[in-house]
C-alpha cells in the first residue's frame, strides 16, 4: 500500500530550509493570529459604539438639590458694590495763547474847558512824541513794538474764481530772491482815503503801515495793520485797501503769493 504524504504550502517552502529561526513558526501561526486580531477589533468597535448610549449615572428623579435662599439688604452692601458713577468728561483744552499786545500811547482830542476845570496832573502828549509811537489809542498800553504778528487778520478779500494751488505764505516769512509786488493804482487809493477831518482838526500826523497779501495774479487777498498813529487814520486806510491792484511777485520766473508792506503817510500842510 502506497504511503500518503500530507504537506501544506509552508511544509513545501521550508522543506530544505532552516526552521529554527522563527519564520517557519510565524507562517504556521499567521491564520490564528489574524483571526484573533480581527475579533479584537470587532469587539473594540462594538464597545465604542454602545458605551455612549449607556447611562450609568443617577436618574434625574433621584437627584435632590437643596434650594438655598438668602435675603440681602441693599443698605448692607459694601460701597464697592454701589452703582458706578459715569466717568467725568475731560476738561476742555486751554484756549490758544493770545498774540502779544502792541504797545500803545494814549492820545485824546483835546476839548476846550475853563481854566479852573483843567486837571494840572493830566499829562499832555506832544505831537512830536507821537510820530515814533507804534500805535495810538485812548489809553496807555505797555506791549511789544511793531514786528512779528501772531494774531488774526483784519480783513480778507473775495476768493478768486481761479483756484489757488500755491500754499499761502506766512505773514512773517521772508522770501528770498523774489521781486516784490508793486501797487499800480496807489494814487487813486490815496485820493479815496483822503485826510479824515477829525484827524486833521486834531492835528494828527504820521504813517499807517498795512501788510497786504497779494496772490500770484496781483489781487488783494487779506491784510493786517502793523503800524497806526491813530485808529481814525487806520480805519480810513482799511476802508479802501482792498481796492489795491498789484503787479504779481516773481520768484524764479514764476508769479507767487507775497506779503508786502504798504505805507500811507498823513502830513498836515503848514
Amino acid at each position: 500500500m502506497s504511503q500518503i504524504i500530507k504537506a501544506d504550502l509552508d511544509e513545501m517552502v521550508f522543506e530544505e530550509r532552516e526552521r529554527r529561526y522563527g519564520a517557519y513558526f510565524l507562517r504556521k501561526r499567521y491564520i490564528k493570529h489574524l483571526a484573533i486580531g480581527v475579533a479584537a477589533v470587532c469587539l473594540l468597535f462594538t464597545a465604542m459604539a454602545t458605551v455612549p448610549s449607556l447611562d450609568f449615572g443617577p436618574k434625574e428623579e433621584a437627584i435632590k438639590r437643596k434650594k438655598i435662599v438668602t435675603e440681602i439688604n441693599l443698605a448692607d452692601l459694601p460701597e464697592s458694590l454701589e452703582e458706578e458713577k459715569p466717568e467725568e468728561e475731560p476738561p476742555p483744552p486751554p484756549p490758544p495763547p493770545k498774540p502779544p499786545q502792541l504797545k500803545q500811547i494814549a492820545f485824546k482830542i483835546p476839548e476846550p474847558a475853563p481854566e479852573e476845570e483843567v486837571d494840572p496832573d493830566e499829562e499832555v502828549i506832544e505831537m512830536d512824541s507821537l510820530k515814533e509811537a507804534p500805535a495810538i489809542g485812548l489809553e496807555n498800553i505797555d506791549g511789544a513794538l511793531e514786528g512779528v504778528f501772531d494774531g488774526e487778520i483784519d480783513g480778507e478779500g473775495e476768493p478768486d474764481i481761479i483756484a489757488e494751488t500755491d500754499p499761502e505764505p506766512n505773514i512773517n516769512d521772508f522770501i528770498f530772491d523774489a521781486e516784490e509786488p508793486k501797487p499800480v493804482n496807489m494814487d487813486d487809493i490815496r485820493k479815496l482815503i483822503g485826510y479824515p477831518d477829525i484827524a486833521k482838526d486834531a492835528g494828527i500826523e504820521g504813517s499807517v503801515v498795512v501788510r497786504v497779501l497779494v496772490d500770484k495774479y496781483g489781487n488783494y487777498k487779506k491784510h493786517k495793520v502793523i503800524k497806526k498813529v491813530h485808529p481814525v487814520l487806520a480805519k480810513a486806510c482799511e476802508k479802501h485797501v482792498s481796492k489795491l491792484k498789484f503787479t504779481p511777485a516773481i520768484q524764479g520766473g514764476k508769479p507767487i503769493p507775497f506779503w508786502v508792506n504798504i505805507p500811507f503817510k498823513f502830513k498836515l500842510i503848514q
